[in-house]
């Protein structure tokens, strides 16, 4: 594929996705999906206690 079709599609390309974006609004989070999220967030490691292993605790 010549350079300059290459390009062309790029900015063709480009151009499609954000005309995507702009064109289709975004759907808001609904709260089942939240409380997946929560689920699976990372703890809170200030709330945790110490680790008492050698592998984990800070030098």
């Amino acid at each position: 594929m010549r350079t300059t079709r290459c390009l062309l599609l790029a900015v063709l390309i480009a151009g499609l996705g954000l005309a995507l974006r702009l064109g289709v609004p975004v759907t808001p989070v609904d709260p089942p999906f939240r409380a997946v999220l929560d689920a699976y967030a990372a703890p809170d490691s200030s709330a945790a206690e110490p680790s008492n292993t050698a592998e984990t605790s800070p030098p």
